[in-house]
């Protein structure tokens, strides 16, 4: 894109032109002196002109008022917006502070390379920004954060810059925005469906310190199944390591789900003691039905098929017995046959038979409710449901707060602790799957406590 002035040119009769800080897609950005004040300042224009989307100018105009909302030493400031009309043209301008420094990018092409104590310092300076960013309401998502929009100075500081990708949560929501936004290789795969969300940010964080440490572009690091493979490529501890892997997850469901979360670790004031989801298999048959956002999660836990269990068929031939037994013993009672042994042998098993019959209704019980009883468990972000269904009807549930619960694996089932209660669930499910049901739930929990 060709500027449309050259350097010297005062612009509004207040901004003089002495260079060209980058430009893009939305527009050019240049350095400019503040008559007014004598301070240098940014100043980024676009051309209704040159405009080949009206998106462009929603973006712009986007950018400037999120900008005059914001208040953070790491993000250059809102100075002003205006518009600036000629004969043939109309350009728009927003004038911000200018970030002390130098991008990540023009450090890397200048041969600066990151160790690994530097990637880390950056990350949580980084990290900082987003959890105010995220923090504020609604939660503004910058979607665009890579080497050229991080400026760092030489006195270690860190400004976040070019606002122009930014969305409001509120908005994508509720206006069902779908606009593509970002750079190759630094966009989160859900960019791809017009889609951002906080832990968007994370994984243009975690793109980034890649570049830094490997002087490529994530886009040209080996992938697997859209994963970036980059442990190869780079000399940092395993811990390092595993932590970049969670911002770069390319399921946003097993990122951290907050800039918190992420510099909590990071910073080593908590461990990731749950396993992400991305390491957790369901085991093969498994008909149990996980459905997982980023702030709720339903487990269905249908009935079982007869052939499904080993101790349904136990259960059902122990039934059988008993069932045959009542049998014979109405036999002897209405047959008429009066004699001493029979009578002794009547009565021998009348009396073990009372205990007999109590276990075979308990085991009629629990086999007719593996065939027909269905579990859910639902858990948001302020509450928990567990149900108990016969035939699709719920005939039983109970419900609490979801910060006051935890999840463990019993040998006989999963059980949900809520203080003083325990509820049982997925009695009948095999071990296997009992563990990986509660890993999950665990993983999700620890997860939803830091959003």
């Amino acid at each position: 894109m060709e500027p449309l002035h050259q350097m010297g040119d005062i612009i509004a009769d207040r901004y003089r032109l002495t260079n060209i800080l980058g430009q893009g897609g939305i527009g050019i950005t240049y350095e400019a002196e503040d008559q007014e004040t004598g301070k240098r300042v940014a100043l980024k224009e676009v051309s209704l002109r040159r405009l080949r989307d009206w998106k462009v100018l929603e973006l712009f105009e986007r950018e400037a008022r999120v900008l005059s909302e914001l208040n953070h030493p790491s993000i250059p400031a809102y100075l002003d917006y205006f518009q600036v009309d000629t004969a043939s043209d109309r350009s728009f301008y927003l004038v911000q502070e200018i970030a002390p420094g130098k991008s990540l990018s023009a450090l890397v092409e200048a041969g600066w390379r990151a160790s690994e104590g530097e990637a880390q310092k950056l990350a949580i300076r980084v990290l900082e920004i987003l959890s105010y960013l995220h923090s504020l309401t609604p939660p503004v998502i910058h979607r665009d954060i890579k080497p050229q929009n991080i400026i760092l100075a030489e006195d270690g500081q860190v400004s976040l810059v070019d606002f122009g990708a930014v969305q409001d949560t509120y908005r994508h929501t509720f206006a069902g925005s779908s606009t593509v936004v970002g750079t190759y290789g630094y966009m989160a795969p859900e960019q791809f469906r017009g889609h951002a969300e906080p832990a968007t940010d994370l994984y243009g964080l975690g793109a980034t310190l890649l570049f830094l440490l490997t002087h490529q572009s994530p886009a040209d690091l080996p992938q697997r199944r859209l994963k970036i493979e980059f442990r190869s490529q780079v000399n940092i501890s395993d811990d390092f390591a595993g932590w970049i892997e969670t911002l770069i997850e390319p399921a946003v469901e097993d990122r951290f789900t907050s800039a918190k979360e992420a510099l909590a670790v990071l910073l080593g004031e908590r461990e990731m003691i749950y396993p992400r989801s991305s390491t957790l298999q369901q085991p093969a048959g498994s008909r149990i039905v996980l459905n997982k956002t980023a702030s709720r999660l339903v487990v269905d836990i249908p009935p079982y098929r007869f052939h499904d269990s080993l101790t349904l068929v136990i259960e059902g031939v122990f039934i059988s017995f008993y069932v045959l037994m009542i049998c014979w013993v109405i036999f002897y009672i209405s047959s008429g046959i009066i004699s001493l042994l029979p009578l002794l042998d009547m009565s021998f098993r009348f009396a073990v038979g009372i205990p007999g019959v109590i276990i075979c209704v308990s085991a009629i019980e629990s086999c007719l409710s593996r065939i027909i009883l269905s579990e859910q468990l639902e858990i948001d972000l302020q509450t928990f449901r567990l149900r108990w269904k016969l035939l699709g009807v719920v005939s039983h549930q109970v419900k609490g707060r979801t910060e006051n619960i935890e999840l463990r694996c019993d040998p006989f089932s999963g059980t949900l602790v809520e203080g003083a209660k325990k509820y049982r669930f997925g009695t009948k499910l095999m071990p296997a799957e009992k563990e990986w049901l509660v890993a999950e739930l665990n993983n999700f929990l620890g997860k939803l406590r830091y959003k």
